[in-house]
């Protein structure tokens, strides 16, 4: 009888002699900590980029608004051509005699 009570009650798990529960709570902790630091890394490395990409188009954008600016060249290059143009379409070739000269301002 007494055998059959020490069959029926589950015995727990030992644990072994070189594994305590303390020192696995600590490296857990560690390997947290491991992690934590790598995610934190990475996120520095993340934010550093999109720091030095908004600098450039900070200064893109800005560059845009000078009048040395590319596109403010080539508008005032056109503005020139359709000038010369319009004028010699409306004016015409003097020595034709096709039309009236423009009045001068």
């Amino acid at each position: 009888m007494v055998n059959m009570q020490a069959q029926q009650q589950p015995q727990m798990p030992r644990l072994p002699a070189a594994r305590r529960p303390d020192l696995e709570l600590r490296e857990l902790l560690e390997a947290n900590l491991r992690a934590l630091h790598a995610i934190f890394e990475d996120h520095q490395r993340t934010l550093a980029a999109s720091l030095r990409k908004v600098t450039e188009l900070h200064a893109e954008i800005r560059s845009l608004g000078t009048a040395e600016a590319p596109w403010v060249m080539a508008l005032e290059q056109s503005r020139a051509l359709l000038y010369v143009a319009l004028r010699e379409l409306i004016v015409g070739n003097n020595d034709a005699g096709v039309s009236l000269a423009m009045p001068r301002t």
